[in-house]
């Protein structure tokens, strides 16, 4: 958990770099970080915003578990229906920017 805390950190300052970089050469562009929305919302927490890991095939997206009683599902650590709640919120907020 704290290497992945430590690489979303890291992501999200370099958006932020980058989004900044870009406003000094006169793109429009906002950077809106969706962590508050995920506050106590987190792969630990209940609800859970993000998925822990999921085993078992669970959708289309999947690969098939062939020669093996489970496998990792690629809905392991991505949004689930809260999480997707959260990134909405902050696109709303991202969208109301001037």
């Amino acid at each position: 958990m704290i290497r992945l805390n430590s690489m979303a950190r890291y992501m999200k300052d370099k958006q932020a770099a980058m989004v900044a970089d870009l406003q000094q050469t006169g793109v429009r562009v906002v950077f809106e970080s969706p962590d508050a929305d995920f506050e106590g919302r987190r792969a630990c927490d209940d609800p859970e915003g993000i998925h822990k890991l999921v085993t078992g095939q669970q959708g289309e997206g999947d690969f098939p578990c062939l020669g093996s009683s489970w496998c990792i599902s690629r809905e392991s650590y991505h949004p689930s229906t809260v999480g997707t709640t959260a990134y909405a919120a902050a696109l709303v907020r991202a969208l109301s920017k001037p």
